[in-house]
């Protein structure tokens, strides 16, 4: 997966997403290098995180049927997709690759993710359920992006993802309240 890194000016300070260590940098304004080329489907996805009323309206997750099997293989790899990236950002990108596409679209893959990993601690996985759902989505490579956001002067960070017009992730609404760092596609 491609990252795009989007820096943030915030009180004088330059904000970057570091891809390998999975942290938010600080540094001094200073001059510009000028604009980065970005992915239509990353300028259109901004487009959506900026005017979040454009987007498409969410449609009712209809669950699929998986067989006991595939279902207990899916477990266990959000299970060590969890784990990889409480390790380290970068091998949690690594290992998300090692699973095949199982669920139409995202909002099925994190519908998923929620229903067999619930509990308070859902908003500390928001980077573990956006890699899942974009590995087990059929439609993300096409038409889906990642985004890391922050929250500034606090830094803290959300993950969310923006697939088709869509925010496919009908249990979170904190997305709104961050700005893009960092777009994954």
């Amino acid at each position: 997966m491609k990252f795009i890194s989007l820096p943030i000016q915030f009180e004088g300070k330059v904000y970057k997403f570091n891809p390998y260590l999975g942290l938010l940098l600080e540094f001094e304004k200073h001059k510009q290098n000028g604009d980065v080329n970005q992915p239509e489907k990353i300028i259109l996805a901004l487009s959506y995180c900026n005017n979040p009323y454009s987007l498409i309206q969410k449609e009712f997750i209809v669950g699929e049927n998986k067989s006991i099997f595939q279902q207990k293989l899916l477990i266990v790899y959000l299970e060590f997709l969890i784990k990889m990236f409480k390790l380290n950002f970068c091998m949690g990108r690594w290992t998300s690759v090692f699973v095949k596409h199982s669920f139409e679209d995202a909002g099925q893959a994190i519908n998923f993710f929620r229903n067999n990993k619930q509990g308070k601690i859902q908003n500390d996985l928001c980077l573990s359920r956006c890699f899942f759902a974009s590995r087990t989505s059929k439609k993300f490579k096409e038409k889906g992006v990642i985004f890391i956001g922050v929250s500034l002067p606090s830094k803290s960070m959300h993950a969310w993802i923006i697939e088709n017009g869509r925010q496919p992730d009908p249990l979170d609404n904190m997305w709104i309240n961050f700005q893009p760092v960092a777009a994954i596609c």
